[in-house]
């Protein structure tokens, strides 16, 4: 990236070259008598280091060395000059043993050194890297809306449709709607269900298919629960509701047990016994099942331990499950979402790490059905005339809303499959 590493390399090299790495040894020995070398004298001892062959070094030491040594001549250093040079051996072996050691200092310091220097460097230009950025993005942006303009515009419709209706259902005075605890879920269901949406169509506008396929996995799970749980009535609602305990109390056992290597402060032992016992109190209430993820639906479907693809199958949205795995692939980082693309062409072979203007008709149809699923289980508990009608105006929408990316999306790969 900043060929730092070629560099180093040839630093290193040089550094460890045995004429140089002895005399660096040497020179140590020499400082630990009080002697201190020039650069000249460290130059002439590299050269005899690669010449030399009767095994002996000359010394040339000036008056002024020796007195600042506190010698007060070469005749009085000899003793230990030839001390420094009877154990040279011994510490290049010493050295040479603790190569690995002594190289990841070496590392550590240099590339500390080198970081401090990158990041300086980064900072500097991060004004206009940001600005390069902002505009590759907005040219993307520009892109995506010219290709695919007409029909994120109608998903956005859809959007504002499902939200205004929901808010009108929110509102309705009817007898048999009061304190109903399924209409209060459903509605709370439906309000994270528009947010998610509205997340999704920010990811395609921008050019991100892969990222929007991710967030319609979360839109696929809400449409599945509201839907069980429509079915199933104010028990498992209740029941889901409850379970928030179950998730807490879960939650907050792994996080004590990560709290130090998290930097962070532990829950107290009071608080934790608090959410234990309320966990302890769910589990005799509804049973032992109940502590699992899915355990809220366990006695509707009559299952120890239900999953997700239970609930799914019983409701049978489970032919979702294709497309679900494909997004799950794209949450988890399996090899899958990292090897194969949305924003790509099949036959391409590239590393996509940005946008693109390509792949957007699937997730946008899955959030386009699932929205609808969340938004009819809505309006049709305690339905009236008007919610049926809303109902159905909104699934002829949202069937024009699908039409309208797959004739893009056609126009783009006539053979493309969605």
């Amino acid at each position: 990236m900043f060929g730092l590493q070629e560099l180093f390399d040839k630093q290193t090299e040089e550094q460890f070259r045995p004429n140089k790495l002895g005399v660096r040894i040497l020179e140590n020995g020499l400082e630990g008598i009080g002697i201190f070398i020039t650069d000249s004298q460290r130059t002439d001892l590299e050269d005899q280091f690669s010449k030399i062959d009767s095994g002996t070094l000359n010394f040339d030491f000036s008056d002024e060395q020796l007195h600042e040594a506190g010698f007060s001549s070469e005749d009085e250093l000899e003793p230990k000059l030839r001390e420094v040079v009877a154990g040279l051996s011994s510490k290049v072996e010493k050295f040479s043993s603790n190569i690995d050691e002594t190289m990841q200092g070496l590392v550590d310091s240099v590339t500390d050194s080198m970081a401090e220097s990158i990041l300086q460097t980064l900072e500097d230009r991060m004004d206009d890297m940001l600005d390069d950025q902002d505009a590759i993005y907005h040219v993307f942006a520009n892109n995506v809306e010219s290709i695919w303009g007409e029909p994120l515009g109608l998903m956005q419709g859809l959007i504002v449709i499902a939200d205004e209706s929901a808010q009108g259902y929110a509102t309705r005075t009817d007898e048999y709607l009061k304190n109903d605890l399924i209409k209060d879920l459903l509605v709370r269901i439906h309000a994270k269900s528009v947010q998610v949406a509205k997340e999704i169509l920010t990811l395609l506008r921008n050019g991100f298919p892969d990222g929007a396929q991710a967030r319609w996995r979360t839109l696929h799970e809400l449409s599945v629960i509201s839907v069980f749980i429509s079915e199933h009535g104010e028990e498992v609602a209740e029941r889901y509701i409850s379970h928030e305990a179950i998730d807490t109390y879960k939650a907050a056992v792994q996080y004590n047990d990560y709290y130090t290597r998290l930097g962070a402060e532990p829950i107290s032992l009071e608080e934790m016994e608090r959410m234990r016992k309320d966990y302890l109190k769910l589990l005799e209430l509804y049973g032992q099942s109940y502590r699992h993820d899915y355990g809220w639906a366990a006695d509707a479907l009559s299952l120890k331990k239900p999953t997700f693809r239970d609930i799914e199958s019983s409701i049978a949205l489970d032919h979702h499950r294709p497309y679900y795995k494909a997004a799950s692939a794209n949450v988890h980082g399996n090899p899958t979402g990292v090897l194969q693309s949305l924003g790509l062409f099949p036959e391409e072979d590239i590393v996509l790490s940005g946008p693109s203007d390509i792949g957007l008709t699937r997730p946008a149809q899955s959030a386009v059905i699932s929205l609808n699923i969340i938004t009819t289980t809505m309006l049709t508990h305690g339905a009236n005339i008007d919610s049926i009608v809303v109902s159905k105006a909104i699934a002829k929408y949202g069937r024009k809303v699908e039409d309208a990316f797959i004739a893009v999306e056609m126009e783009i790969s006539p053979a493309a499959s969605v």
